[in-house]
């Protein structure tokens, strides 16, 4: 199923080759994490593959693959809408129904509370992966690999920091799910 999960985001992103890159970044990142964390590889993979697959959908498509409690949910941060609509797209073209996969990808925006291991291994990948141009993403990797949990804050800090930046609110869910974090984290050398 992988084959062709892949073959499925290379048609689909052929015409953005950078997101190609991105995503296939994502996928190698999250395996090579996957393997320290003992979680499953394919499923990092698949996650992976599919995490971004509705990032260049119009937003009306985007909207047409979720109920709309989620539209409703994320209507002040449509950011969101393309992750929600790419989980329910492998669920309902692959017939994925591996709640940790749809998971990883439905939340590797921001995070939650209370990630699995294989959310915060996409979470994460998706800062640390080679095609990435920030200035930390080997930092992040290296942390990654010695601390999910420190990495997760650290790439959720990054975030906030960088809606700030751009002159926008992060949300309540987003602050939350950093605090949580901090919380689980308190007491670590950082």
């Amino acid at each position: 199923m992988t084959e062709h999960i892949e073959k499925r985001v290379k048609e689909k992103l052929k015409d953005y080759p950078k997101r190609l890159d991105h995503v296939l970044g994502v996928a190698e990142t999250a395996v090579k994490l996957a393997k320290i964390y003992q979680v499953d590889e394919e499923k990092a993979m698949i996650a992976g593959l599919y995490h971004d697959f509705a990032k260049h959908d119009s937003l009306e498509d985007k909207m047409n693959m979720m109920d709309l409690r989620w539209i409703k949910a994320y209507a002040d941060y449509p950011v969101i809408y393309h992750a929600i609509a790419a989980s329910n797209m492998l669920e309902h073209e692959f017939r994925v129904h591996d709640h940790d996969i749809l998971n990883a990808i439905r939340y590797h925006v921001w995070g939650r509370k209370e990630m699995s291991v294989l959310e915060k291994i996409i979470f994460v990948s998706d800062s640390c992966e080679p095609s990435r141009h920030y200035k930390d993403k080997d930092y992040i990797f290296d942390l990654a690999t010695k601390d999910l949990d420190l990495a997760v804050e650290y790439c959720m800090l990054a975030s906030i920091k960088d809606v700030k930046q751009k002159g926008l609110i992060p949300s309540d869910e987003q602050i939350e799910t950093y605090q949580y974090y901090q919380e689980v984290n308190r007491g670590k050398s950082k």
